[in-house]
């Protein structure tokens, strides 16, 4: 499944970046290409898979969906040639339904060249995004732009579109991919300049206490750029950082450091700075957290066998590894029950057929048997063992086969067309028991069964499975528009990667 839900562009990516390539060094507003955040610009701006705040905006506004509470940044740029550049974002989870951020960029520069007095030429952003978890492992984000732009007495003004999405390979592995800045272009008195539109796909690799980043960047005006960078916190509160940008342009090709220091896991002070044959550049940002998204809502549909349907809020669900414990463990003590082994009496437990979740049931079985007072061995109870005990207390055995012992995801849906996704999620526990004496007849043998289905928010998904255990990870299957998006999503990763290998090889 996860070749077929890596990211998400497609069509966008492969039908309006070879068209607008084909306008090399004439891109207008070049400011929506200055890298905002001052963590960003010290990776090099390899960001595309690891933005996490509202800077992803810029960088990948699919980065949205890894916002974890209400975050302001602002951002400051002492660019080239005495230009300079400001961002303010806002960005904050709407709970079961998705993810908002908005941001003002500005940029302004002012020169001399005929000694006749200064020119000036300023730049204008405001931008929304929104941005949705698709599956736990998939988010997809969008924004929309406003975007004005004066040179001298001049102006003119158009909008733009920002498309991204993350996929989480695991806990430590991202891949991004975004498309920035597709817009019809700005138009001066008779002439258009298009939209510096970028085309960009990066991975990300936690290893320990450093972060590894890399991004592929194609503008439509410039060849393809390489983008490295790497993140180092000796403490929680501190974070270095180093990066490489290389590109066929010479005043591409610089490096980029920086550091970061952190309180209260709430506030955030950034600096970067990146040379290159153009001279330096210093970036300052600030951040400032305002607490956690809160706590999302499971709905619980049915228990026991026979339990009523109807449905029962419950705050926080709880994950899927535990509701399978909860339910084995009634299982266990209804048929330890049943079998009316006599009190102390010595035991030994046999799993009959191998089964992913033995470890669990086995050690529960443990629990419960040990908790009524009995000695317990694992494993057949031999003759040898069986004859020891002549003249003492009888030993018996429980013998036990797993039927079934899982979660799934039998359906998925949305309340409205771009509602939040709910979940069903059934929990299943089945099993059979023999219990013998020490001759090997048997006294009792039955089987056991719970079952318990709830609605669980799409948002909650991440957090309730159990990657290491795979009968407590279930996959889902997408539904409905989902459906539509993951050819397209997986279209664009593959047009992406061939566009971007095709204009290297072209620009050699």
């Amino acid at each position: 499944m996860a070749s077929k839900t890596l990211a998400a562009l497609a069509v966008v990516l492969v039908a309006f970046l070879p068209a607008s390539s084909a306008a090399q060094g004439t891109s207008g507003t070049q400011f929506l290409g200055v890298g905002v955040g001052a963590r960003a610009a010290g990776m090099g701006g390899a960001y595309a898979s690891v933005a996490d705040d509202g800077t992803a905006l810029h960088w990948n506004p699919a980065g949205l969906t890894r916002v974890e509470g209400p975050v302001l940044t602002l951002s400051h740029v002492s660019w080239f040639s005495d230009a300079s550049y400001q961002y303010a974002s806002y960005a904050q989870p709407l709970g079961v339904d998705g993810f908002v951020g908005v941001a003002l960029e500005q940029g302004s520069v002012s020169w001399d060249n005929t000694g006749e007095g200064s020119f000036e030429a300023g730049d204008f952003a405001g931008v929304v995004g929104y941005g949705r978890q698709l599956r736990p492992n998939l988010g997809v984000g969008g924004d929309i732009k406003f975007v004005s732009s004066s040179l001298g007495n001049d102006g003119a003004s158009s909008y733009a579109l920002d498309l991204g999405a993350v996929y989480r390979l695991s806990d430590r592995a991202r891949i991004g991919a975004a498309a920035r800045n597709l817009g019809p272009g700005l138009a001066y008195l008779d002439e258009t300049d298009p939209m510096p539109a970028t085309m960009v796909l990066g991975g990300s690799y936690q290893v320990g206490g450093v972060l590894l980043s890399a991004d592929l960047e194609k503008v439509n005006d410039l060849a393809v750029t390489t983008r490295v960078g790497a993140e180092y916190s000796p403490v929680p509160a501190l974070a270095l950082r180093g990066g490489w940008v290389a590109g066929e342009e010479t005043a591409l090709s610089s490096v980029t450091g920086g550091i970061g220091v952190n309180w209260k896991e709430r506030w955030a002070l950034d600096y970067a700075y990146r040379g290159s044959d153009l001279g330096g550049t210093h970036q300052f940002a600030l951040s400032a957290g305002f607490g956690g998204a809160g706590a999302e809502t499971g709905m619980a549909i049915a228990s026991a066998p026979g339990a009523d349907s109807r449905a029962a809020v419950t705050r926080a669900p709880r994950g899927n590894l535990d509701v399978i414990s909860d339910l084995a463990r009634e299982v266990i003590a209804e048929a330890v029950g049943k079998m009316r082994i006599p009190e102390g009496a010595p035991v030994h437990t046999r799993q009959i057929e191998s089964s992913d979740a033995n470890w669990l049931i086995k050690s529960l079985l443990l629990e419960e048997l040990t908790s009524r007072g009995h000695v317990v061995r694992s494993g057949q109870m031999s003759a040898a063992a069986a004859a020891a005990t002549e003249g003492g207390p009888a030993v018996y055995e429980v013998a036990y086969r797993i039927v079934n012992c899982q979660t799934t995801l039998p359906r998925s849906w949305r309340e409205w067309v771009v509602g939040s996704r709910k979940f069903e999620r059934r929990t299943e526990v089945d099993m059979r028991f023999e219990f013998s004496d020490e001759s090997k007849s048997i006294i009792w043998a039955g089987g056991v069964q719970r079952e318990k289905r709830e609605i669980i928010s799409g948002a909650d998904m991440r957090e309730l499975a159990s990657p290491g255990h795979p009968f407590a990870a279930p996959e889902a299957d997408p539904g409905g528009w989902d459906k539509i998006f993951e050819p397209v999503i997986v279209a664009g990763i593959v047009g992406g990667l061939i566009y971007l290998f095709y204009t290297s090889r072209s620009t050699d």
